[in-house]
C-alpha cells in the first residue's frame, strides 16, 4: 500500500492506494486551509486501514504555491519519518496528466496546467503514455508557441485562461464537478502513478540542491527534471519567491 498526499493547488487531497486501487480517499477544495484539514482527512483515510501493510508514502511536489505545497510535503516527510519507510515526490502535473490520460477518449498529446496566477500558468506537455514532453514550465499563455497553444488542455490553470488557449478539455464531472480530477491533481493520483514506478524499477535520479537552482522562467529546473519521474520530497519551484532579503 501507498499513502499519497497532494495539496499544490486548492485542492487537498489524501489518499491509500493499493495495486491501483483506491483503498480509501478524501479531497477538500479550499486554497486557504490546506493545514487546518490535512490532519482530519489523514485520520479518516487512515482509519481501518493495517499501518503494517503501508509500504511507501507518496506526496506531490508541485509546481505550485509555496504555503499549501509545503503543507502536504511536510506531512509525507513526517508520516515516512514516524513509520520508516520511504517518501517519493510526484510532479503533480503528472498525477493530473495521467488521470485524464486514463480515460477512454484521451488525446495523443495533453497538454495540462495549474494556475500560477500573476497570469501565468504551470505547465507540462505529455504523450498518450504519459510521459512528459515538455515542462514543468511557467509561462503566461500568450507566450506559449502556436502548436503548444492549441492543446488539448486540461487543468484549473487552462480553465482560468480558457479564452488565451485552444481546446481545452471539459472538466465537468456528474459526481464532483468543482474538485474533478480533469481540474485538479489527486492524491490516487500520485499514488498510483508512484506505485506503478517503483514497480517498473524507477528511482529519483535528481536532488533537492538541483531542482533548487532555477530561474524566473523554471527552463534550468525542467531541464534537470527531463527524462526523470520519481523525485525527491521537495518542493518544486519554478520561480523566486516575492519576499527579497532585506539589503544590508
Amino acid at each position: 500500500m501507498i499513502l499519497a498526499f497532494d495539496t499544490s493547488t486548492a485542492l487537498t487531497s489524501v489518499a491509500v492506494i493499493d495495486a491501483g486501487q483506491v483503498v480509501s480517499e478524501r479531497v477538500h477544495l479550499d486554497a486557504r486551509r490546506h493545514a487546518e484539514v490535512l490532519a482530519p482527512m489523514l485520520s479518516d483515510v487512515l482509519h481501518g486501514i493495517d499501518r503494517d501493510r503501508i509500504a511507501a508514502v507518496a506526496c506531490g511536489v508541485g509546481p505550485g504555491p509555496y504555503t499549501g505545497l509545503r503543507v502536504g510535503i511536510a506531512s509525507a516527510l513526517a508520516m515516512g519519518a514516524a513509520w520508516s519507510i520511504p517518501v517519493h515526490g510526484l510532479c503533480s502535473l503528472d498525477a493530473l496528466a495521467a488521470s485524464v490520460l486514463d480515460e477512454a477518449d484521451a488525446p495523443e498529446v495533453l497538454c495540462v496546467a495549474a494556475d500560477a496566477r500573476r497570469r501565468e500558468i504551470y505547465w507540462a506537455r505529455y504523450d498518450a503514455t504519459g510521459r512528459r514532453l515538455d515542462g514543468p514550465l511557467v509561462s503566461r499563455p500568450g507566450d506559449l508557441d502556436d502548436a503548444t497553444r492549441r492543446g488539448p488542455w486540461a487543468g484549473h490553470g487552462a480553465e482560468v485562461h480558457r479564452d488565451e488557449l485552444g481546446v481545452v478539455l471539459d472538466s465537468a464531472d456528474i459526481t464532483a464537478p468543482e474538485t474533478s480530477s480533469r481540474l485538479y491533481p489527486h492524491a490516487c493520483w500520485v499514488g498510483r502513478r508512484v506505485e506503478a514506478l517503483l514497480a517498473g524499477g524507477a528511482h529519483s535520479g535528481v536532488t533537492a540542491v538541483e531542482l533548487s537552482v532555477h530561474g524566473d522562467d523554471g527552463t534550468p529546473t525542467s531541464a534537470a527534471l527531463r527524462g526523470l519521474d520519481l523525485l525527491p520530497p521537495q518542493p518544486l519551484y519554478l520561480r523566486r519567491p516575492d519576499a527579497a532579503e532585506p539589503k544590508r
